[in-house]
């Protein structure tokens, strides 16, 4: 995999907002999958990349997070739609 690349604070506070509301998200990833999952919180590692920890049907995912292309609130009230974290 290549090397990690921080995201912005801007998109990253995005995240962390999801994160403390334990939103359902719909995350679109850079190779086109879609995973969705209520927010847990987000991880960072001693190799200093970070990660979004969601709750699936199917158990816990740790999403690479300069691997998300975009994320969509899916409950009512969240506070935004979809955010486009990378191009």
């Amino acid at each position: 995999m290549e090397p990690y690349r921080p995201i912005s604070c801007d998109l990253h506070d995005h995240l962390e907002i999801a994160c403390l509301r334990r939103l359902r998200l719909r995350v679109e990833l850079a190779d086109g999958t879609q995973v969705e999952g209520r927010a847990l919180t987000t991880v960072s590692t001693a190799a200093k990349e970070e990660f979004l920890r969601l709750e699936c049907t199917d158990g816990v995912r740790d999403l690479r997070l300069d691997q998300l292309h975009a994320i969509s609130a899916l409950d009512d009230g969240s506070g935004f739609g979809r955010v486009v974290l990378s191009e």
